[in-house]
């Protein structure tokens, strides 16, 4: 019988290679800083990408907050990056 950390183990076994596409696919989205519409297609597109990439784990109790964090992450790295070049502008 299986225990409950094998059972932890698989998941994060079966999350690994999705997570690496997360990453690569995060990696490739562009934009300007400087222009809003930029700013707001990439927001737009991270949260499609966590969408498609990560649905099958959104109701995982692990991987699903998991999901939920690094959307947050990856958001708050635009906003970094918008206010960087804001203060870099002026």
């Amino acid at each position: 019988m299986p225990s409950s950390l094998d059972g932890l183990r698989n998941q994060i076994l079966d999350a690994e290679p999705v997570l690496k596409s997360l990453d690569a696919e995060m990696e490739k989205i562009e934009f300007d800083p400087l222009v809003p519409s930029s700013v707001d297609a990439a927001t737009d597109k991270v949260g499609r990408i966590i969408e498609t990439l990560l649905a099958d784990f959104k109701t995982n109790p692990i991987l699903g907050p998991l999901a939920e964090e690094l959307k947050s992450q990856y958001l708050d790295g635009i906003q970094e990056q918008v206010a960087a070049a804001r203060a870099g502008n002026r």
